[in-house]
Order: C-alpha cells, then structure tokens, then sequence
C-alpha cells in the first residue's frame, strides 16, 4: 500500500472516530440536558440500597419508579416504605403514597443523598417510643455512658457508625400528612398535617414549617436545627419547636437529647398567652380566664431528677420567680419549689364569674353515652381520705416557700406576704403564712399528721384589725362598705382516724368585727317598732341604721363548741345568740335572738333556732306554743309595758360601744355575757 494510501486510510479513522466521538457527545449531552422519562423499575433495588444505607434502615419502593435524563433527575416514586428499627415491633415509620424527588447523580456516586426537591401528596408516620425511650424516628442510636466497662469477648467489628451528614434537602414540600404518636403499649395520638415546607441544605440550618389540625385545633409548627444531621441523628444541638395552638405560643429549644431518650437533657421552655382559658377545649379542662400570662424557664432532666431553672411566671404584671426541684434519687422522692415576687397585683387574677366546674366528656354516639348521678349522689370523702391517707402522705416529702414584696389590690397597698408549707414524713406543716399589712398583719400555723391510730392536728389564726374593705373593692371598686376584723384562733386535735380528727378538739375560736358603711335596716324589723319601721323604709333617712359591729367567742372542748359571747350590734338592736356546735354528732343547736336598744312599741323579737346535723339543718322560729305566745303576748301589750320599760332600764348605746371594743384571745376563765344578752 502506497503512502498515500495509507494516508487515506488514517484521514477515514480519524474521521471516524471524530463522529463517533462527537455522537457520544451529543447523546451525553442529551441524557444530560433533556429529561427523559425513563422507567427504572428494574434498578429499584440500587435505588432501596442507597436510601436504607442513608437512613439505616429498610426502605422499599412497592409501586412504580420512573426517572428522568439528566445529572438531577426526578424521580417519581409510587408506595414508598420505611421501615422500624430491627429491634422495634414490625411495622413502617412512615408509608408514602406517591412522592417525587429529584437527586443528584453525581453525589450518589460520592455515596450521598443531595434532594434537590422533595414533594409527597400523601405521608403518614407512626412514630413510635419504647419503654426504654428508645424511638422510632431516631436514626442513629444515643452512644453508652462513658464509664461503661467493654466486654472483652465482644467481637470487634469493623462496622462503621451511621453517617447523617450525607443527606441534604434544598425544597420540601408536603400535603396531606397523618402523624400518629404512641408510646409502647398505649393508645396513638393523631396530627393531621394539612401542609409542611422546610430546606435542609448539607452543612446549612434546617428549618420546617407545618400547619394542621390537632384535638379540632388549628396550629403551626415551626422545627428548627443546626442542620439536617444533627437533626436526624438528635445529638445535642440548638433543636427548637415553635407551636402556636388555641391562641397560645410553646417555644422549646435544645429537645434534641429528649426526643432521642438521652440523659442530662436540657430544654428552655416557654409558654405565652392572652387567655389561659382559651387551652380549656384542648386540654378538656376549665381553666380560668387569666389574662396575658407566660411561664419560662429551663427544664433539666436526668435519670430519677426533675429540675426547673430560672423558673418566670406571671399574668398580668404580677410576676413570681423561682426554682423547682423533683428528686427522686433517694429513698422518699423529695419535691421543692421555691418562689419569690417583688410584686403581686391582685386584680390580675380577677376571673369574674369564673368558678371551676367539671369538664363533660361528650359522644358521638348515644349508644356510649354514661349517665351521671347527680352531685349530692357522688361521694367524694372517698377520694378526699385517699390524699389525705397515710399512705399517699408517706410517700414523698414536699417544701414549698413563696415570699411576695408587696401585695397590692388595685390602688391598696396590702404589704408583704410570706408562705411556707411542707410534707414531711407524713405530716402536712404551714408555717407560716404571713401578710404584714401597713395596720394590721395576719398569722397562720396550721399542721395535720394523719395516722391509722393516732391522728393529730393543731390550727393557730392570728389577724389583727384586717380591713375587709379591701376585698369588697375587688368585687366592686365603687363599693364603700368596709371595716376591719380580728380573728384569734388556737385550736389542737387528735383522735383515732382522721374522719373523726374535730371530734378530741380543744381551744378557742374568736372573731371580732367592726363595720362600716353596713345598713341594718332589714335586721331591725326584727325587733324595733314594726309599725315605725315599715312606714320610716320609705321615706329617705339620712342617718340610716347601721351595723356597728359582730362578736363571736366559742370555747371548743373534746369536739363541743360553746358559744361564750355572740351578737351583732347594730345603731337600734343586738343580736345576741347561745348554743353548741357540736363536732362529735355533727350537728348545730343554736338559738339568736334581737333585743332592742330601747323599749319599742310593737316589736315583734322573735327567736330563731338553727337545729339539725351539718348537712341536714334548719334556720327558722324558735318553735313551741310557749315560745310563740310570748311573743304574741308581749307584741300586744307592748303599749303598756314599753312606757315603764323606758323608765327604769338604760338603754344601750347606739355606737355599741360597750360590746364592740371588747377583746379576743385566750381566757383563763369562764367569759361574762355580753351587755345586754
């Protein structure tokens, strides 16, 4: 062959090979630019590999599994399944209906996962939690405390830990979401997720946004991580959650080491809302309607220990702090919290006509529907001794301490306040709760040690010159009624069980008022001039009767309550009243009568009886046909005897000054009757 020949021959080659190479080119180009549906059904079994390496654990793909041409191809996948740790009950963590996804080629090679875009209409998850508080949803499992002795014989393996920094996420889009969440052996609750969208690109924060329906409740949810990674693997980072839900905020940050299970795990927690009571048909409660409150704080959690940090609490602009400890590493577990305010207003805890009330729980279905016996039919002693029980007392020890600055009511200035109370070995202990007021202060001790055998209790009340006018302001801040109260109370219990404790009482309960602003008009067509009284209601009085004052002295002896001293007085008449109460039958034996300050024409002063067992009594007249012509007779002759009466018997003073000013407190002996009784 000449040399032109083979020149020829090697021009054609080369030609050749030109083509062939620009035809590889082209195609290549193709694959590469053009999206080319493709079905791959036969390569789902590289497809489940890849993703059950990533998330490690099963995953399948039951339906079909078409893909596009090009270096980030969508893939549209039909039934894709992801199944439960080997050691959880069979199942799915979550189940896909139809989902579309668009991968990276190049970085599969590279053994990673970069989603492009990940959009499912339909998903449902079942998470699920074990005993242990091992969960489902957890991809790479907490690592063993560091103090953990190996076992030599244990084989050394070569397997290497799960990554999680091998998936990214750039756009997610889901619809239509069930979320089912259940802990081992209990019932699932259900979210329905209307709508989620979130990105999670390699080595960038993750964020995702939800909005759906829980308990009929709309909400959203916001998750944020570090990244996708510390997501998936729940190692400790800044994971937070964001719920709004019945128009109220949960913000919790660093619930990473919660949800895997760890220890140590730390959460700051926030709740914030305009209306408590707007949580009532969430949580199926009747909550009172507080306004403008939040609690902060940091949760500390450990094995057998419950601690919140940096504890903030307020409504309104009251605002307490404080720390709360549960411990239940020792023998007895052991509950304290502590809290303190520079300031409580007490008008932000007006709830109005507010009073807590039982939740009905409502059916669907008639067929369920149970019938509730009435509340005078439902005995809630049962339950009442069940708290109260030796048992359920000596079951863990409890302190509890609250010191308030000042306390204001609206416009008053209260003082400061203190409160102590602790469960110790059985026994429930305040001492003390304390209010300095700026005239007057108030004192309570009180402890209760119930037993099977021997159960004891002692009481002390101590306030001096209260000014209850403060509390009809709350109610009614125009309200002029007013006055100040004594109250000295020292009483000391035992008996056998605790149903019977008031029964071996003894001591003393005194109360003492004087009133203001208090009219006694109605009162005193008990015993004044009938015919005057009725006629003088309707013309205006400028001096209207009043109520001056009320005193009430009891001696308390082995369970019997006497009544050593008690009346009313008001400007025209005093109440003066005699009897027992008695602990031991559970019953009231008590007679008040009014007398008049002066002889009255026509005055009717007939005595009431309140007779019968505590939740069985009567108030009316003092019954008997002597009783009742008494009163007759002295109504009719009331014209003859009235003039003499006035004559020789000194009267009363208007002002009750004689009864109002007397003490309270402990006796040595036997009180006299009061003036005029």
């Amino acid at each position: 062959m000449s040399g032109e020949q083979r020149r020829g021959v090697v021009r054609v080659l080369v030609r050749a090979v030109l083509a062939l190479l620009v035809l590889l080119l082209l195609a290549l180009l193709v694959v590469t630019l053009l999206r080319i549906p493709l079905d791959l059904s036969r390569y789902k079994p590289l497809a489940e590999d890849a993703m059950s390496e990533a998330l490690g654990r099963q995953v399948s793909i039951d339906g079909d599994m078409v893909v596009t041409t090009s270096l980030w191809p969508y893939f549209e996948l039909g039934g894709l399944r992801i199944a439960n740790p080997v050691d959880f009950p069979q199942g799915d963590l979550a189940v896909m209906d139809r989902a579309r996804i668009s991968v990276g080629i190049l970085p599969l090679l590279q053994r990673r996962v970069e989603i492009r875009e990940f959009r499912v209409s339909e998903l449902t998850l079942d998470l699920v939690r074990m005993a242990d508080g091992e969960a489902n949803w957890v991809l790479e499992r907490a690592a063993a405390p560091a103090d953990t002795t190996p076992d030599p014989n244990a084989p050394t393996g070569r397997e290497e830990p799960l990554r999680t920094d091998i998936l990214s996420i750039t756009e997610l889009e889901l619809e239509d979401i069930q979320v089912h969440f259940r802990d081992e052996g209990e019932e699932p609750m259900t979210f329905d997720l209307q709508s989620a969208s979130g990105r999670a690109p390699l080595d960038e924060p993750m964020s995702l946004s939800m909005q759906g329906v829980l308990l009929e409740e709309p909400f959203t949810l916001d998750v944020k991580a570090d990244s996708l990674s510390d997501f998936l693997a729940m190692t400790r980072t800044r994971l937070g959650l964001q719920l709004d839900i019945a128009e109220t905020r949960f913000e919790f940050r660093g619930l990473s080491e919660a949800l895997r299970g760890g220890r140590g795990t730390e959460v700051k927690l926030s709740i914030t809302g305009a209306d408590l009571s707007s949580l009532n048909d969430l949580l199926h409660l009747d909550l009172p309607p507080l306004p403008d409150y939040y609690l902060k704080t940091d949760v500390l959690l450990e094995p057998d220990r419950l601690e919140l940090k940096s504890l903030d609490t307020g409504v309104g602009d009251s605002r307490l702090r404080g720390h709360m400890l549960i411990d239940r590493s020792g023998a007895i577990p052991l509950a304290t919290l502590d809290l303190s305010a520079e300031r409580i207003q007490l008008t932000d805890f007006d709830t109005g006509d507010w009073t807590a009330q039982d939740r009905e729980v409502t059916s669907d279905s008639p067929e369920e529907t149970t019938e509730v016996p009435p509340e005078s039919e439902v005995d809630t002693s049962v339950e009442k001794q069940k708290l109260l029980s030796p048992e359920a007392l000596s079951r863990a020890n409890a302190r509890l301490r609250i010191e308030v600055g000042e306390v204001l009511s609206a416009e008053d200035r209260l003082g400061n306040a203190e409160l102590e109370m602790s469960l110790q070995d059985g026994r429930i202990e305040i001492d003390p709760l304390r209010l300095q007021l700026p005239k007057s202060s108030l004192l309570l001790q009180a402890s209760l040690k119930p037993d099977r055998r021997a159960s004891d209790a002692t009481l002390r009340v101590l306030i001096e010159d209260f000014d209850f006018g403060v509390l009809t302001r709350i109610s009614d801040p125009e309200s002029k009624v007013g006055g100040r109260i004594s109250v000295d109370i020292d009483v000391a219990a035992s008996a056998s069980n605790m149903r019977n404790i008031l029964s071996g009482a003894n001591g003393y309960l005194d109360v003492s008022a004087k009133l203001e602003n208090v009219s006694s008009s109605l009162v005193d067509l008990w015993a004044v001039n009938l015919l005057s009284s009725v006629v003088s209601s309707a013309i205006k009085d400028d001096q209207e009767p009043q109520v001056n004052c009320a005193i009430s002295r009891f001696r308390l002896e082995n369970g019997l309550m006497t009544a050593e001293q008690l009346a009313v007085d008001t400007s025209r008449i005093r109440i003066c009243g005699e009897g027992e109460i008695s602990f031991v039958d559970e019953s009231f034996d008590l007679v008040v009568a009014p007398k008049a300050k002066r002889p009255e024409f026509f005055s009717l002063a007939t005595p009431l009886a309140v007779k019968g067992e505590f939740d069985d009594f009567r108030i009316g007249m003092k019954t008997g046909v002597l009783t009742l012509g008494t009163t007759a007779t002295k109504f009719a002759i009331s014209p003859i005897t009235t003039p003499l009466k006035r004559l020789f018997r000194e009267d009363l003073p208007e002002d009750g000054a004689d009864m109002c000013a007397l003490p309270i407190g402990p006796r040595d002996q036997p009180l006299e009757p009061l003036p005029g009784c």
